[in-house]
């Protein structure tokens, strides 16, 4: 499969750069996967959208205007994710390349047995069977709506042969649309896991839009490898993903309001998408620096089977780029209830844990 070589992202390529010329519009993550998937629809008249109520939007309007778009190529589904799944592995098997929308991340476990079913037989059947696509899991980590169902923060479901990405912002998700697509041309199964809190998000601190970005340019893809890197010059590092970005970047500055730290430039922090393994640019970020100390920041549960970083931290020290200070924090091991959002990974749960670490490495 074709894949491009790590690459370390820096935090200012997020907004547009001044130049000459027609600047692309700043815009919410939401609106860059719309038309991530409208570029690559257009392009490639195999690929199909599946999922439910998808004519019509979706759960979150991210395929809003598409089945006019492209007549025939958007299709309702009733809620069952067997049938759904099924129906990609056929679609696959038959020439075309699907992109499947569930409508919550909860509802995968729904359509387990065919989730895994269409993971292994490109394996098992040594690539003469491969079921190439894009899975679009949403309704994920923070949020009010619904409880624990509608606002799932578990990752039990990454069988071998499975890609998983948790992108924190639209300009990096569009990047890697194009290369999951790619992949899925080449047999891949490729999964995206959609926090809700970040589709519409705007404001990274008061009012100042800091997280909408410009739409990418069309030459531009993000590897599995490719990281993000928010300070390159810190004595300290959190690695994260998704939604968790958001939160680290705002307990950093909380930590400078509360004196634990002198200015921001102390902490770099790491966004790194690709989660079912581990990335060579985050090796190769650790490799070339020296942090004091490395706080993990899991938008999932704590404890056995419900987050990504524990295994990460695990692969990191096998290969002795960890450093020997280190600190994990996760979200509670405990449901979500309706209408609060205490069950999920906050601010002051990286601040306490900073503290923490550093204390111990004093």
């Amino acid at each position: 499969v074709p894949q491009l070589s790590s690459t370390k992202l820096v935090s200012s390529d997020l907004q547009p750069k001044p130049g000459k010329g027609k600047r692309e519009k700043r815009e919410v993550m939401r609106k860059h996967m719309t038309r991530v998937i409208a570029e690559v629809m257009d392009k490639d008249p195999k690929v199909v959208y599946i999922g439910e109520d998808v004519e019509h939007g979706g759960y979150y309007l991210v395929t809003d205007g598409l089945a006019q778009q492209f007549p025939g190529r958007v299709i309702d589904f009733p809620p069952d994710e067997t049938t759904l799944l099924g129906a990609a592995m056929g679609f696959s098997q038959d020439g075309l390349l699907p992109i499947v929308e569930i409508p919550y991340s909860k509802y995968l476990d729904c359509g387990a047995d065919m989730f895994y079913e269409l993971a292994m037989s490109n394996w098992l059947t040594n690539k003469q069977r491969p079921n190439g696509m894009v899975i679009r899991v949403q309704g994920f980590d923070r949020g009010v709506f619904g409880g624990n169902f509608h606002t799932h923060n578990m990752m039990t479901h990454i069988p071998p042969g499975v890609d998983v990405v948790c992108y924190s912002n639209g300009l990096d998700y569009a990047r890697g649309f194009r290369n999951a697509i790619t992949q899925a041309r080449n047999g891949r199964v490729v999964m995206f896991v959609d926090c809700t809190n970040l589709l519409n998000l705007r404001h990274l601190n008061e009012n100042d839009r800091g997280w909408e970005t410009a739409y990418p340019a069309y030459d531009e893809v993000m590897s599995f490898h490719d990281i993000r890197q928010f300070g390159d010059s810190g004595k300290h590092l959190i690695i994260t993903y998704g939604n968790g970005v958001v939160t680290a970047l705002r307990a950093r500055r909380a930590l400078v309001e509360q004196n634990a730290i002198g200015h921001e430039s102390e902490i770099d922090i790491i966004d790194s998408p690709y989660v079912s393994d581990i990335p060579n640019g985050l090796r190769d970020a650790l490799s070339n620096a020296s942090y004091d100390a490395v706080l993990f920041c899991d938008i999932c549960k704590e404890g056995p089977g419900s987050n990504i970083l524990s295994s990460t931290i695990m692969g990191l020290k096998s290969t002795g780029i960890l450093p020997k200070k280190w600190e994990f924090v996760a979200a509670p091991r405990t449901y979500n209830p309706l209408g609060n959002v205490v069950t999920f990974l906050n601010e002051e749960d990286i601040t306490r844990s900073f503290k923490k670490m550093i204390s111990s490495a004093t």
